[in-house]
């Protein structure tokens, strides 16, 4: 064999191994962190985004109508995202849960 036909043959073998092994890898790794959330997750950060406004809250102690209004808008997002799971099952929920908190990791801040 020449040495030009065993860089080709290297390179055919590279090139092989990048498109069965590799490609189908970044595949499902885009399609499972494409940074799009589940129903259940985007109920937990409402629920989260609410509970944080209201510790602030209660850390500064003023309440004034711009602070309740704000207060109703994110109840009432929490209550439209969540409202499928509200009769949930405990470990159900956790289960849930879990899978956010993956989904989390594995997505670039």
């Amino acid at each position: 064999m020449k040495p030009h036909e065993s860089r080709i043959c290297a390179v055919f073998l590279y090139f092989r191994f990048m498109f069965k092994r590799i490609f189908p890898l970044l595949f499902v790794l885009v399609a499972c962190g494409s940074g799009e959330t589940t129903p259940f997750c985007k109920c937990m950060a409402a629920g989260n985004e609410l509970n944080e406004y209201a510790a602030e809250v209660l850390k500064k102690q003023e309440v004034d109508a711009a602070v309740e209004k704000k207060m109703a808008e994110l109840k009432q997002t929490k209550k439209k995202l969540c409202k499928s799971y509200e009769t949930m099952g405990g470990p159900e929920m956790l289960e849930l849960k879990q899978e956010c908190t993956e989904t989390n990791k594995q997505l670039p801040n």
